[in-house]
């Protein structure tokens, strides 16, 4: 475990809850508010964002979000043409949040549940797009959360990343597809060559360096699972 990169995220994450809850802005033309044990990015959320506006147009789509936060990007799309959003998150606290956001929207088109990944998605649905900007600090499979916000950022033993690419096929419609956002600070190759060891197809959407020192360098994909090939 990198113990230097895990301090630099808890040190992040908790200067997020320095602030009075909620805090309320305005991002991507959507009035915001974000509650107390969900994360909002440094300058208005501006990974979360970046990641939202590389999303591929999803008019008349069906959209799965995975860890949905406060709900930018489900309710960015859902706005913008979705026929609907599924937004799920493991973290109760950005399942309300992203409803209080929907209703603080006037969005009938976004749903919001619990889920830890696929596991209270109903297996009979189908979706056109599933999106989803992963937690991407490794940490060991037995890696201890000390709360429900490090949810957003840390993968023990990278199984929220395998889950993801060899699950969401099942949930996927004919010829739909994932879009991943994925931090690639400590190896860039790192996605490209998992990808390639699972024999999934993808392109490379965006591309940008968040942070100055490289720690925040993320990567937006579009994978076709298997069967649409």
């Amino acid at each position: 475990m990198d113990i230097d990169r895990v301090s630099y995220v808890r040190k992040r994450l908790a200067e997020s809850q320095q602030d009075e809850f909620p805090k309320y802005t305005n991002c991507l033309g959507l009035d915001i508010e974000v509650h107390k044990g969900v994360f909002w990015d440094d300058d208005n959320n501006v990974t979360g964002r970046w990641v939202t506006e590389n999303v591929p147009s999803t008019t008349g789509k069906r959209v799965l979000e995975i860890g949905c936060g406060c709900g930018l990007t489900a309710l960015f799309l859902a706005k913008n043409g979705a026929s609907h959003v599924l937004a799920t998150d493991v973290n109760p606290n950005a399942v309300t949040n992203t409803l209080a956001n929907a209703r603080r929207n006037g969005l009938t088109n976004v749903t919001s549940i619990r889920s830890d990944l696929y596991e209270s998605v109903d297996q009979n649905e189908r979706f056109d797009y599933i999106v989803s900007h992963l937690p991407s600090t490794r940490v060991p499979e037995d890696f201890e959360y000390s709360s429900m916000i490090e949810y957003s950022s840390f993968d023990p033993g990278g199984t929220l990343l395998q889950k993801f690419l060899l699950e969401s096929e099942k949930y996927l419609a004919t010829n739909g597809t994932m879009i991943l956002g994925y931090n690639v600070s400590r190896n860039e190759c790192m996605i490209m060559n998992k990808l390639a060891h699972l024999d999934l197809r993808y392109r490379l959407i965006a591309k940008r360096k968040i942070t100055p020192d490289g720690m925040i360098n993320v990567h937006v994909y579009e994978i076709w699972p298997h069967h649409g090939e």
